[in-house]
């Protein structure tokens, strides 16, 4: 029987969640759907809209991704947005600290608070945040412009997700194509000895197929270690690659909160229930932790195994769920989406598929997080916003693409 969470003045016990991501929503969802009011939840966040990484990709292609409000969808689950930064935890008090000084009290806390990007190696463009999204729309425009030959797209070593910058090279060729500009060349050089190895040896090929359809050469085993004017030098072996640019994602560490156990990393150690190692009532979601898989259906998952356990400990009949860790990825191809699913504990056997493997089919499969989005945006111009006829006049992606990639 867990330990009951306990209040003083005898109001629902509290519970802190920060972050503004898939994960700290994922959590608030569960929370409310598992403990209902038993709980009182709180986020803080600085963000006024939800943060969906997944979608970014789509940005530098002309497309705009639907906006979620993080207001107005906490008002309607009865949860209280604090936009503030935490900038400590202190675990005798049991409460943190904010950028503005406020102290907040909590029973329980949930850190879904991110990791931090390292600065990109010389000559790269690492894709990631909005600077990073404008510098791939200006090279959209040089390829256009017939000033760049050869764009390489590398996995740095150690990547946790690499499944975007696959994403990124198809949309690049399909994009330049679409606007009668297909000479410009586009390859991958990643550490993985095959396409999205995370996802096993099917799903790879089938990776594989939509990579030699569209003309991008994979370079398996391998990672760029120097650039180069017009190469890339390619580590081990010293191989030189042609690349009159490079576009790489960030290297990811810990957010290494003060008061918060973490390895050397700055990363967050979690049992899988979420509860932090050495950190009573302090529990942990998503790519601050050690999960060494950075993605958002993973984070969702963690987020489902802290509210079961919070929930149980506030007194709801439930029986805390540890991490599933099923990974899931949906691949924006050449045609219609590729719905991946690999059972890390190796229970089942990865799968790929063209229809869709989990419902709804979104890019993170969060339990409660991809039905909540849906009815959120139900209504919304999402189709508008992300079919501009010059994206897929040529046909090369489907409109049913927009479905499913909230």
């Amino acid at each position: 029987m867990p330990d009951r969470l306990h209040r003083p003045d005898g109001k629902p016990p509290r519970v802190v969640v920060v972050g503004g991501g898939v994960a700290a929503l994922e959590t608030v969802l569960a929370l409310r759907a598992l403990a209902g009011m038993r709980v009182e939840v709180e986020l803080i966040a600085p963000d006024d809209e939800l943060r969906y990484p997944p979608l970014e990709v789509i940005e530098p292609f002309g497309l705009t991704p639907p906006r979620v409000d993080l207001t107005d969808a906490l008002d309607t689950l009865g949860v209280l947005h604090r936009r503030e930064r935490v900038t400590a935890v202190h675990l005798q008090e049991q409460c943190v600290t904010t950028s503005q000084g406020t102290i907040v009290p909590y029973e329980a806390l949930v850190l879904a608070i991110g990791a931090r990007a390292l600065p990109p190696p010389a000559g790269a463009l690492t894709f990631g945040g909005p600077n990073g999204r404008r510098q791939l729309q200006a090279l959209l425009d040089d390829s256009v412009a017939g000033l760049v030959e050869q764009i390489l797209f590398a996995v740095p070593l150690g990547a946790a997700w690499p499944l975007p910058l696959y994403e990124l090279a198809t949309l690049t060729v399909q994009r330049l194509r679409s606007l009668g500009s297909g000479s410009t060349a586009v390859s991958i050089v990643t550490p993985e000895r095959v396409p999205l190895e995370l996802f096993g040896g099917r799903a790879s090929g089938h990776v594989r197929e939509q990579l030699d359809a569209l003309g991008i050469a994979f370079n398996g085993g391998g990672h760029v270690a120097e650039i180069l004017r017009g190469e890339a030098r390619i580590a081990p072996g010293g191989e030189l690659l042609p690349a009159d640019r490079v576009v790489t994602m960030p290297t990811l560490r810990g957010p290494a909160l003060p008061g918060v156990p973490h390895d050397a990393d700055g990363f967050i150690p979690v049992d899988r229930h979420g509860a932090v190692t050495g950190a009573y009532g302090v529990y942990a979601a998503g790519d601050a932790t050690d999960q060494p898989i950075k993605q958002g259906g993973l984070a969702t998952q963690q987020a489902d195994a802290i509210a079961s356990a919070i929930a149980a400990r506030a007194g709801a009949a439930v029986t805390p769920e540890p991490f599933a860790g099923v990974l899931r990825g949906m691949l924006l191809t050449a045609g219609a989406p590729r719905y991946l699913e690999a059972d890390r504990s190796g229970r089942s056997a990865p799968t790929g598929s063209p229809t869709p493997l989990w419902w709804p089919p979104t890019k993170v499969a969060g339990r409660y997080l991809a039905p909540f989005l849906a009815q959120q945006l139900a209504g919304s111009a999402i189709a508008s916003d992300l079919n501009p006829p010059e994206m897929w006049r040529d046909g090369s992606i489907p409109c049913e693409v927009t479905l499913p990639v909230l």
